[in-house]
C-alpha cells in the first residue's frame, strides 16, 4: 500500500490582527477505508500555445481518466511569473476559478463518467480479397474471403476513439469516452463508416440505438488568459 501525504501551510504576520500560522495535512485513502492511493497520472507537464481563442482550452483530464468515481484528487499548478498570465479552471461547464502566475490547487475531484456509445458491426456475404472497410479513420483490407477472418483483421486494429472485442464475425465497439466525437443514433451507417466491396459483402451496423451513450459531465478542462506560450503542471491522484 501506497503512502501519500499531502500538507498545507498558511503563514502571514499583517493578513490579520496576529500572526497567521496554519498547518494541516492529510493521509491520501481510497473512499471510506484506510487503504492509501496506490494510482496516479504522474507528473506532467502541458504546454498552451495557440493564437485561436477557440481552440486554446484543454482538457487536463478526461472522467475516464479515474478508475472510479471514489477518492480522486488533482493537483495543478501555473508555472508562469508573469502577473496577467492566469489560468481559468472547469470542471466541465462550471468555472471554478483562476490560477494566477504561481498559484496552485489541489482539490478532490468527483469524476463522474458517462456512458461510452458501443455498436456492432457483423461481417456477412460475400467477401473478396482486396474489399475494404474504412473507420474512424482506420482502412481494414480483407486479406482473405472468410468472414470471421475479416472480423479478425477489424478487431486487430488500433481505433483512436474505440476499443474492439470479436465473437465470431461480430466485432463490437466501445468508444473510449462517453460521449465522444462520433456519437451512435441508430442501426445505420456511421460518419467515417465506408465499405467498398467488388462482391456482396456485407459490414452491418447494429445496436447502435440500444447503444446510444451519454456525455461525461465531469472532465477538467483548462483555459489559459493569453495566447502567447503558457504551461501548466499537473498530476492525478485516483483511486
Amino acid at each position: 500500500m501506497a503512502t501519500t501525504t499531502a500538507t498545507v501551510i498558511i503563514n502571514s504576520t499583517d493578513l490579520v490582527t496576529n500572526e497567521l500560522s496554519l498547518s494541516t495535512s492529510a493521509t491520501l485513502t481510497k473512499a471510506g477505508n484506510a487503504t492509501g492511493l496506490e494510482s496516479t497520472s504522474g507528473l506532467a507537464r502541458t504546454n498552451f500555445l495557440s493564437t485561436d481563442p477557440a481552440s486554446r482550452s484543454k482538457v487536463i483530464y478526461r472522467a475516464e481518466d479515474a478508475s472510479t468515481n471514489g477518492s480522486n484528487k488533482v493537483y495543478l499548478q501555473n508555472l508562469s511569473v508573469i502577473p496577467d498570465e492566469w489560468f481559468t479552471v472547469f470542471i466541465d461547464q462550471e468555472e471554478m476559478g483562476r490560477l494566477y502566475a504561481g498559484d496552485w490547487a489541489f482539490f478532490p475531484w468527483s469524476a463522474t463518467q458517462g456512458t461510452p456509445e458501443t455498436f456492432a458491426v457483423t461481417i456477412a456475404g460475400s467477401w473478396a480479397i482486396g474489399d475494404t472497410w474504412d473507420f474512424d479513420g482506420v482502412t481494414t483490407t480483407a486479406e482473405t474471403v472468410t468472414e470471421a477472418s475479416i472480423a479478425i483483421q477489424i478487431d486487430n486494429q488500433h481505433y483512436p476513439n474505440w476499443t474492439t472485442s470479436i465473437s465470431g464475425a461480430v466485432v463490437t465497439f466501445i468508444a473510449r469516452s462517453g460521449g465522444g466525437p462520433i456519437v451512435i443514433t441508430g442501426d445505420t451507417a456511421i460518419t467515417g463508416d465506408t465499405l467498398v466491396t467488388t462482391d456482396s459483402g456485407t459490414a452491418a451496423i447494429s445496436g447502435g440505438t440500444a447503444g446510444a451513450g451519454s456525455r461525461s459531465e465531469a472532465d477538467i478542462v483548462v483555459l489559459p488568459s493569453v495566447a502567447t506560450t503558457m504551461d501548466l503542471e499537473h498530476m492525478l491522484f485516483k483511486q
